[in-house]
């Protein structure tokens, strides 16, 4: 019985380490062609954050570069979602990215949002951001 209780755990723990979770769920190109990747946060609430491409931050390099504008609503699937925040790690190590118009339909800026974006010159943060995480611009000049 012992055999088949660590056998059933050897199986369950290999079935969920090979599952993969991206950091996106959908990507959409902004008004300006600059393709921009989310994660829906509530399918409810038809709210989204903005995200990075890949399972983390660093899977792609420089996938934000130049002039960045997130709008406030993007459509996926039919449905019409609500940008409410710059998720942790989104433009983290954009080092191309020079600047960053956020809606003012975003509230939160997560951790480590924009940290390293080392061409970081401008960002428009709008009054309705009321949560800003740690390290939200690090090493950013």
């Amino acid at each position: 019985m012992k055999n088949i209780k660590q056998f059933m755990l050897t199986v369950l723990l290999a079935l969920v380490s090979s599952l993969q979770a991206f950091a996106h769920d959908f990507e959409a190109v902004n008004s300006d062609g600059v393709t921009i990747y989310y994660r829906i946060t509530s399918e409810e609430d038809l709210t989204c954050a903005v995200s990075y491409k890949g399972n983390y931050y660093n899977s792609y390099s420089n996938e934000y570069s130049g002039n960045v504008v997130i709008p406030e609503e993007v459509s996926y699937n039919g449905k019409t979602y609500s940008v409410i925040k710059i998720g942790e790690g989104a433009f983290q190590d954009c080092s191309n990215l020079t600047s960053v118009t956020i809606p003012s339909s975003v509230k939160t800026i997560g951790d480590n949002a924009f940290d390293d974006c080392s061409s970081l010159t401008s960002v428009t943060i709008p009054s309705s951001v009321t949560t800003m995480g740690v390290y939200a611009f690090n090493g950013c000049i």
